[in-house]
């Protein structure tokens, strides 16, 4: 079983070794896979395959899918370190450090903006590069910062 967190870059890697941990060729792994031999060949040399196959060879190769991926755990609020800061002053009492604390929390609820998220789905890659993922993910973004700063302040 694989351990750890794994970056889609480390697919080829751990097919490589899977496949060698097993004594199995290149071809013989299409096989036990189902994925075809082309496909796999890429996948060693570091193409990302389509979520079907990834999926495929992430679980031939004992891993959790899971590991690929990051979770974002929810940082503390900005509301919640308020309200945390309200109930240790001695000056209030705890019902009005909650009362202040609702306040707060309506407003910034009212107030703040979004996240805003920028979505791909390349439908016609059937593999696709792990670095030319993360540099389109920048360029959209980067385009997105723009536009959005363009809108709040007009052309420069």
């Amino acid at each position: 079983m694989v351990t750890g967190k794994l970056d889609l870059s480390d697919l080829g890697q751990l097919v490589f070794a899977e496949r060698t941990r097993r004594g199995m060729s290149l071809r013989e792994a299409a096989a036990d896979t189902e994925i075809p031999l082309n496909t796999l060949a890429r996948v060693e040399k570091g193409h990302v395959p389509d979520l079907q196959k990834f999926k495929r060879l992430v679980e031939w190769c004992g891993a959790d899918i899971q590991q690929f991926f990051e979770v974002h755990e929810r940082a503390t609020a900005t509301t919640e370190v308020i309200a945390e800061h309200l109930r240790a002053d001695r000056n209030l009492p705890p019902d009005a450090a909650d009362r202040i604390a609702a306040i707060v929390g309506d407003l910034y609820d009212a107030l703040a903006r979004p996240q805003e998220v920028v979505a791909v789905h390349l439908r016609a890659a059937r593999t696709f590069r792990p670095e030319a993922a993360t540099a389109l993910g920048t360029l959209l973004s980067d385009l997105n910062q723009a536009l959005s700063e363009e809108h709040d302040h007009g052309p420069a």
